[in-house]
């Protein structure tokens, strides 16, 4: 299982939020920057 899957990334822009439920490859971008992963149990990154 990737190391992906299951962690949610948010965008530092905006503050979308996307979980991995599937790991297809790739990065994940939004505002045209790439998703950092959410540190849990806070609203920072890791």
């Amino acid at each position: 299982m990737s190391s992906r899957v299951n962690r949610i990334y948010f965008c530092r822009h905006c503050g979308t939020e996307v979980e991995f439920l599937q790991d297809g490859g790739g990065h994940v971008h939004c505002c045209g920057e790439e998703m950092v992963i959410k540190k849990e149990g806070s609203n920072g990154e890791e």
